[in-house]
């Protein structure tokens, strides 16, 4: 708790309590010894699983035998914090991937429905290891509190607004985010602003691979933030990947980084799901890297329509 309270102001209010409450709450309802350990070398650890086959979400978290206990507590709240269903009226079928690098993730992600849309959201907290971790779970608690049902610029602005009024004046570390907020209709109407995020990659059920940039700056940087909201259609057959940058910037051996162009070759002739395509990303990704540790958090999410829509 020391640690977030030098980057960030604990007495700050956040929808209705303190963010110093709003933490040793959460941290106090955690099931203890709930988090996965590692399985196998190389191998992902389910989080959550639909039976309809609609979600398919792994986390992997890299812990170690000799860390410390507060280390594995922060874990412990950051499996806490992500998503472990997906609701049976969501537009999209999801699969995802969470791999944190070194001690506590910066990256985040999330969804809910609201009012017969899903909200989506991806974000990747600027540094690494506890402090950006730290700063991802203050990050949640941000978007937990805000007004449901907001259009993704304007709830990207009010993340902002949030960002900058906890923040502890006292830290010259400035800490920000970017990250891709986005609303599903069932009819495949997408809404969604980026907030000086990675562009998101849009696959055609013709083969053809669009790049989605960002619409606005990231959160937590600029007191008056402006982030503009744009839309397209996901048709039946295409599919949607949402990606923080450490997939992206993964380096071969001779420093050679993975790049979008061989993420959006996997995408060209694909005829797997969503959960298969993940797969296939992620290691080709460890393939790439050629390493059993990560050198920054690795998140990203495939979607897709659901059936029947």
């Amino acid at each position: 708790m020391s640690e977030l309270g030098r980057a960030f102001d604990l007495s700050k209010a956040l929808g209705g309590q303190t963010l110093r409450e709003a933490v040793e709450s959460r941290i106090r309802s955690l099931e203890l010894g709930g988090i996965p350990e590692w399985g196998t070398d190389g191998s992902l650890t389910q989080l959550a699983k639909k039976e309809s086959g609609a979600l398919d979400f792994y986390y992997r978290p890299h812990l170690f035998p000799d860390m410390d206990p507060a280390l594995r507590l922060g874990h412990r709240l950051q499996f806490d914090l992500l998503p472990r269903h997906l609701p049976e009226e969501s537009p999209l079928r999801i699969a995802a991937v969470l791999e944190s690098y070194c001690h506590l993730s910066g990256d985040l992600l999330g969804w809910r429905l609201e009012d017969e849309e899903l909200f989506l959201w991806i974000a990747d907290v600027s540094g690494h290891g506890v402090r950006a971790g730290l700063a991802a779970a203050t990050l949640y608690f941000l978007i937990d509190s805000i007004e449901k049902g907001l259009p993704p610029g304007v709830f990207a602005q009010r993340v902002n607004e949030g960002m900058l009024a906890v923040r502890n004046p006292d830290d010259s570390s400035a800490l920000f985010a970017t990250a891709v907020w986005l609303r599903a209709g069932a009819d495949g109407r997408i809404r969604y602003a980026s907030s000086g995020h990675n562009p998101m990659l849009l696959l055609h059920s013709s083969g053809e691979v669009e790049y989605l940039e960002s619409t606005g700056t990231p959160v937590g940087l600029l007191p008056r933030q402006t982030c503009n909201e744009r839309r397209f259609q996901l048709a039946e057959g295409d599919a949607l990947c949402l990606f923080t940058d450490g997939l992206v910037e993964a380096a071969s051996p001779s420093d050679q980084e993975f790049g979008t162009q061989r993420l959006a070759d996997l995408w060209h002739g694909r005829t797997e799901s969503p959960m298969a395509l993940t797969r296939s990303i992620y290691w080709a990704v460890r393939e790439h890297q050629a390493t059993s540790l990560l050198e920054d958090d690795l998140t990203f999410i495939v979607v897709e329509r659901s059936a029947g829509d």
